[in-house]
């Protein structure tokens, strides 16, 4: 199947990466829509580049104290236990949640079933705090579930608010009690909370990258997240260290770190970010911009379809021409008149989501996968 949950099937998709010098787009979801889209950009760029195993990443948060992603995967509405919310239906919440997530990406890369069969996908449990700012032991994860973590290929154990010692026992201690449980999965880490949760690069240093080789020899993680001046939650683009990945790819890492802040990124030229595959950046999450731009872009369809709301024409406008003219099917077709109100604005948000993804491929150099 290409949902791939195993330790050496998640293993192989990032050596396949490694081999060919690319960083695997890794895109979050907080909603089935979100997974469709994504899923279908890269379908659609493995068709167009004759990618016959093309390797995206999902990713959600689960219990991160700024931005909890799957535990809204059906309603947003929720409280976390550690802020007085009941853990048990916390903890349905997310398995059920999980379950859903899961069951529609094996079913939507399912050659049997869509035509999406080229996409094999990673499910990645994104910053699982072991412990929160302040130090105490969070309660907001589910990271030693026995029950949720299968439903994961990876997982970010993040105990960057404890001191580094500290930081490499817990990790190390993390690993042994999956491999305990048989419940191994390809591990990445961190050590420092990538630009403080958001509160600017001030606030966080960059890594030094002794640490970093320190940090995965110890541990035995498979991946890292290196703190390189990237992270931003609010779309502003601080700029690639570059000379961060570049002394950490002289004391030979390999190819195994993961960069965060996709608003960096993007701001790079072509050339540029196909040099971090180069430089040992074999992953990269992206996310913020999909409700900060394509939410807003949402907000605004959904605005104007209102706006040009007309009886005489039709009712609601089924689309909107390239001069941004409201298109009006007049008709007794059910499925025309309340389309608008109800698939138009789910459809745009698939289909931006989708060609913003196709972009990212495309920048990354996902073509190199292609049919020589």
């Amino acid at each position: 199947m290409p949902l791939v949950l195993d330790l050496d099937g998640t293993r192989d998709l990032y050596r396949l990466c490694a081999r060919n010098d690319l960083t695997m787009a890794r895109l979050g979801y907080s909603d089935q829509d979100q997974i469709h889209g994504i899923v279908k950009g890269a379908a659609r760029f493995a068709a167009d580049h004759q990618i016959s195993r093309l390797p995206l990443g999902l990713f959600a948060t689960v219990g991160h104290y700024i931005l909890q992603q799957l535990p809204r995967y059906l309603e947003a509405g929720h409280v976390l236990p550690s802020r007085g919310g009941d853990p048990e239906a916390y903890r349905r919440r997310l398995l059920l949640n999980a379950r859903l997530a899961t069951d529609f990406m094996r079913l939507l890369t399912d050659p049997a079933w869509s035509d999406f069969g080229a996409v094999h996908v990673t499910h990645h449990y994104d910053h699982g705090h072991h412990t929160l700012p302040g130090g105490q032991r969070s309660a907001d994860e589910l990271l030693r579930d026995e029950e949720f973590l299968p439903f994961f290929s990876s997982v970010m154990f993040d105990d960057t608010h404890s001191p580094f010692p500290e930081n490499l026992k817990s990790s190390f201690e993390y690993r042994r009690f999956l491999e305990s449980r048989r419940l191994s999965k390809v591990l990445e880490g961190c050590l420092e909370e990538v630009a403080a949760g958001g509160m600017g690069l001030a606030a966080s240093p960059f890594t030094d990258p002794k640490q970093i080789a320190e940090y995965l020899e110890f541990t035995g993680f498979d991946l890292v997240v290196p703190n390189i001046g990237t992270e931003s939650i609010h779309a502003q683009a601080a700029g690639v260290q570059w000379p961060v990945l570049e002394e950490i790819h002289r004391l030979g890492v390999g190819k195994r770190l993961v960069v965060h802040g996709f608003s960096s990124i993007r701001s790079l030229s072509a050339g540029d970010q196909r040099r971090l595959g180069q430089l040992g950046v074999v992953a990269m999450n992206a996310w913020s911009y999909i409700p900060q731009e394509i939410g807003r872009a949402c907000l605004d369809r959904a605005a104007r379809i209102v706006q040009a709301h007309d009886p005489a024409r039709g009712g609601y406008p089924v689309d909107f021409a390239a001069d941004g003219k409201p298109v009006y099917v007049p008709s007794k077709d059910a499925n025309v008149f309340f389309g608008p109100i109800l698939d138009q604005v789910r459809d745009f948000k698939v289909r931006e989501i989708a060609e913003s993804v196709y972009r990212i491929l495309d920048n990354l150099g996902y073509a190199k996968l292609g049919a020589k």
